[in-house]
């Protein structure tokens, strides 16, 4: 597991901010800073901004609710997720919200679109409504405030693990994925294979990235001809246009994630290429839609179901049981993902 940061740029990491935290910040009494946050009207309009800056700077959340989340909490469990319209963490929801059902509690979803202010927003709103746990897939760049709060809660991390969040995670053995999808496609005889990867700015961005090019070097072919980007649709179309259009275009493609594999396919749309007459191609996920694409799409499929029980069952266990915390250090469960074998790939015509 990566090295985790211990402190946040001067605040405490496993104690809830207080008034008194404040108060000692600004150089002002307990009661100036608890009547500025209350929008006191005798407490000038700079006090009150200079006091609330200080405890966003800071993360402080109402009633020491992240503190008291080891011992009073509500009934919701928090997921807060990248992209919903993604057929993964769909039905990531869905299992959480089935299993939080079953034990009482209630599925509260944040979409955060990658947007780190939005992430913060939505796990403050978390935070302060004592949300009894919370499964996060991180952004990039997430607020020094999002990593304080983080600090304070049961959290499990999905898909992708940040340096700066010291909890568990459920992620995907994504290099051994993109490589076993690689060596699919050497196998078939293509040496001019290409990778569409998510940002290697995310852990599971560097983790595909690896497993593509150990497979290319392993071979003794090119594992410089890649792409990565945000995994958006948009960024795939334009980098596969781009790929497709060259003099020495490649005859393969390793997709990165299940949102790159349909800007991809909508690029070689745009083309008129097909798949495999044209380009051979590996896609990223299995949505029920995958073995529809032509005679079925070739794609690394996920362990969807077994990584969803898990992250709620930890959860709920640490919920239930808070001395497992302590007893229970962070590590990160890798899971395996299969390569399934459709038509979107063929070996390389001689």
């Amino acid at each position: 597991m990566p090295a985790s940061h211990k402190a946040v740029a001067g605040l405490a990491p496993r104690a809830a901010v207080t008034i008194k935290d404040i108060a000692g910040a600004l150089g002002l009494s307990h009661a100036t800073v608890s009547r500025a946050l209350a929008d006191h009207p005798k407490i000038s309009a700079a006090t009150k901004a200079s006091v609330r800056e200080a405890a966003r700077r800071m993360g402080y959340v109402p009633n020491g609710s992240a503190q008291n989340m080891r011992s009073t909490h509500g009934t919701a469990i928090g997921v807060i997720v990248p992209d919903i319209q993604n057929d993964f963490y769909a039905s990531i929801a869905k299992i959480v919200a089935d299993a939080a059902m079953e034990r009482g509690f209630q599925l509260a979803l944040s979409i955060t679109e990658d947007n780190p202010e939005r992430e913060l927003k939505d796990l403050h709103s978390f935070v302060v409504s004592r949300a009894a746990g919370i499964i996060i897939t991180p952004t990039s760049e997430p607020k020094r405030e999002t990593l304080a709060l983080l600090e304070g809660v049961r959290a499990t991390q999905l898909v992708r693990q940040h340096p700066g969040i010291d909890k568990e995670a459920v992620i995907v053995d994504d290099q051994a994925a993109t490589r076993a999808a690689t060596e699919h496609l050497l196998n078939y005889g293509h040496r001019r294979i290409a990778y569409v990867g998510t940002t290697t700015e995310l852990s599971c961005g560097v983790d595909r990235l690896a497993g593509f090019q150990a497979a290319m070097r392993h071979a003794a072919a090119d594992p410089g001809l890649y792409a990565v980007g945000l995994p958006r649709p948009e960024f795939a179309h334009h980098a596969v246009h781009g790929l497709m259009t060259r003099a020495d275009r490649p005859t393969a493609l390793v997709m990165g994630s299940s949102s790159l594999t349909v800007g991809a396919l909508k690029a070689l749309r745009s083309l008129r290429l097909s798949c495999p007459e044209d380009v051979s191609i590996v896609g990223y996920g299995d949505p029920e839609w995958f073995d529809l694409v032509g005679a079925g799409l070739t794609t690394v499929s996920l362990p969807v179901k077994a990584m969803g029980t898990y992250a709620i069952s930890v959860l709920l266990a640490r919920i239930k049981d808070d001395a497992a915390i302590q007893a229970s250090p962070p590590t990160a469960c890798r899971f395996p993902a299969t390569l399934t074998i459709r038509n979107s790939t063929r070996p390389l015509a001689g």
